[in-house]
Formats: C-alpha cells, structure tokens, sequence
C-alpha cells in the first residue's frame, strides 16, 4: 500500500484463504479521502510472473488503476497464490515442493471465484467489472468455462494480451521451452513442483537484482524485460525499469509456465497434461480435456485488447479466440509497431491506448445498467 499512498490515493489491505489454504492479498485503491462507498467495483488482475504492483508501478504515468479511481470506481487489485502477495500458506512454507504444485487450473477454479466473491461480499454488490493481463484473461476464461455460474458475476470484462489460445506466440524462449516441457515427463513433474524465478542465485545471474539501481545499463535491462515478457518495446520509458525490476519478475509455480508451453505445443485451451496414465486418474481419459468455451455467456460482449507486435499473445491467437467466441466478443487491435506485452500495462501512452477505451466500455456498461433499472422503477410506478 505504501507506493499507492505516496502517489495521493489510499489503500486498504485484505486477506483472502482459499479453500486449500493459500493466502492471497487483495489491495482496496480509493481517492485520497478513502473508497468511494457503493462504487462500482473493478477487479484488475496481473499477469504470469506478476503481481498487483504491475497496475501501481512507481513513476508509471496514467495507471489504469489510479484513472478508475479518478473517474468514481471501486478499484481492487488481485493477486494469486505463489506471487510476492500469495507466498503464504496455513500448513506450508515456499520451500515445501507440494506448496508449487499448482497451475493458472488452480488460479482460475479457486482463486479467481474466492477473490470475485470476497469483493462483492464486501462491497455488497452482486457483479463487478474485470481488466485481466495476459494470465489475468487466461483464469477469467477457465473459470467461466468451469464454473459457469460465474458469468452473471460480470459486468464487463476486459482482456488485454489474451492468453488463451497460444499456439502462434512467437517467443523463443517458449518455442525452446516447448522442446523440453512441452510433453509430459517424470522430469517435467519434478521441476514443476519448484519456484519459477524464485531462486535468488538464478536472479542475479540474469541481471534482475542489477537493474533494480539507476545506474544499471538500461538497453540490458530492456533486452530482460523483452526477453521475460515478451517484446521489444518502444513505449516503455527507461526511467521506469529500477522500479520495475523493485517488484518484477513475481515469482510463480513452474507448472503455470508448463501449463502454457503445453497448450502452445497442443495448440489447444486445455488443462493440465500429467501424462497418459495420470490423466486417466484424473480426468478419466488419457489426453487433458479442453476448456468449454462454449460456457463463457457472459451478458455483454468480452472485450479483447491485442498487438501485433506481442511475442507472448500473438493477433492471430487473439482473432481465433475471437472467430470462438463469436457475437460474445468485441475485438481492439492495436496498430502500433513495437507495442509489446508489458505495454498494456506500462506503456507511456497508455492512457489513450488502453485507459480511455477500457474507461469507456466500463462506463456504458454501467450507464445501461442504470438505464435499466431506471426504466424498471418507472414501470413498477405506472403499474
């Protein structure tokens, strides 16, 4: 909280435990004088190797976040288990290897709908609003196709840098990784149960401790963040990259990575691949079975924010979940070379590219909203 005091608005923090014992911290950002009451709550969610503080970075000019507050919303910053804010556990620590034995499956069935649910809970609203980065969109999809139930939890929601198909990513570090994790081994099993970018040694390696000072090299930090999070970008400001790499990479389970390379290596949105005979324990069939889009009804259309330049959600990708989903999505293809990953989240012109737009969709959706029940109060009046 204490970065998003020092930029003017105020936070509350709160705690979340699953139903399987993680503890996740949720941030509550209001103005300045505290949360506006019965504000339409809006649920931001990060990414793969992040976290809340992606939304809230030091020096980052515009923040959606910040600009949701401004504009009378109710903003809650999610986090997910293994994350700086999701390392705790009521029986565990991170050095128990069962502790990472989880996937963005786990994220989407149990953290998303006990995060959704602890906010309207609180807020004593009945749908909020939801803005997933990357992996933030990827468990949005998951739970809805598991738990359909959920669909009338939503009013909008907004994909930025989908990750739900990703069979055209054109990151290398994927395609290698695929050749390595993309099928089932005993090995893959082993290394899955371990911290991804959790290690300190493995950090100061490849640089990430370095670059958290100003007098880093700044083209070598941005090659870090290219090569992490997929794009060279050319809206990323270089003053931002200490603060940055202060909270980024987030650590994660090495299973959620696996998870990804497996769907690129399937080319298909399905769960977790544990082998012909684990499968068949678990899912009573030897292959993983896909997700149902087929159950993703939210009311108003899903909202898919994409690049060409994306090496980790790539416009092909993001058009086929489209052509999936069809009336239920609107497409924003964002025709700007070299606006990459991390930019629909850190970019310097991210209040024109993403904030307005996003801003925009929220604000209809709850002008109609208003509309109807406007309307139902009249027609009850003239009965």
């Amino acid at each position: 909280c204490d970065r998003i005091e020092e930029a003017g608005y105020s936070c509350k923090t709160y705690d979340i435990i699953t139903q399987d014992g993680y503890g996740l911290q949720v941030f509550r950002v209001g103005n300045s004088t505290g949360t506006i009451e019965a504000a339409p709550a809006v649920l931001l969610m990060h990414g793969l190797s992040s976290c809340s503080d992606a939304w809230v970075i030091e020096g980052l000019p515009n923040p959606l976040a910040y600009e949701l507050v401004d504009r009378g919303y109710d903003v809650w910053l999610g986090n997910s288990r293994g994350n700086t804010y999701g390392s705790r556990h009521l029986n565990m620590t991170p050095d128990d290897r069962q502790f990472w034995r989880f996937s963005f499956h786990e994220i989407g069935t149990i953290d998303l709908p006990q995060t959704i649910d602890f906010i309207l809970e609180q807020t004593q609203q009945t749908a909020l609003h939801y803005v997933g980065h990357s992996q933030g969109s990827t468990i949005a999809f998951v739970l809805l196709s598991m738990r359909p139930e959920y669909n009338e939890k939503f009013k909008s929601l907004n994909m930025l840098a989908q990750a739900v198909y990703v069979s055209h990513i054109k990151s290398l570090v994927a395609k290698y990784s695929s050749i390595f994790v993309g099928k089932y081994t005993p090995l893959q099993s082993f290394i899955g149960d371990t911290a991804f970018f959790g290690q300190p040694i493995l950090r100061q390696l490849l640089g990430f401790e370095n670059c958290r000072s100003k007098d880093a090299n700044p083209k070598l930090c941005a090659f870090l963040i290219q090569l992490v999070f997929g794009g060279n970008s050319a809206y990323l400001e270089k003053a931002l990259l200490p603060n940055i790499f202060n909270t980024h990479p987030s650590t994660s389970s090495m299973h959620q990575l696996m998870h990804f390379v497996q769907m690129y290596t399937s080319q298909q949105f399905r769960q977790y691949d544990v082998g012909p005979e684990g499968n068949l324990k678990r899912y009573n069939q030897s292959t993983p079975p896909e997700y149902d889009l087929s159950n993703v009804n939210p009311r108003f259309p899903i909202h898919l924010f994409y690049s060409d330049y994306d090496e980790l959600s790539s416009k092909t990708d993001a058009e086929n979940l489209s052509q999936v989903l069809g009336n239920k999505s609107v497409s924003h293809f964002i025709d700007l070379e070299q606006f990459a990953h991390m930019d629909f989240v850190w970019a310097s012109n991210i209040k024109q590219v993403i904030n307005q737009p996003v801003i925009e969709i929220i604000n209809e959706v709850e002008n109609f909203l208003r509309n109807e029940v406007k309307d139902s109060l009249e027609s009850i009046e003239v009965r």
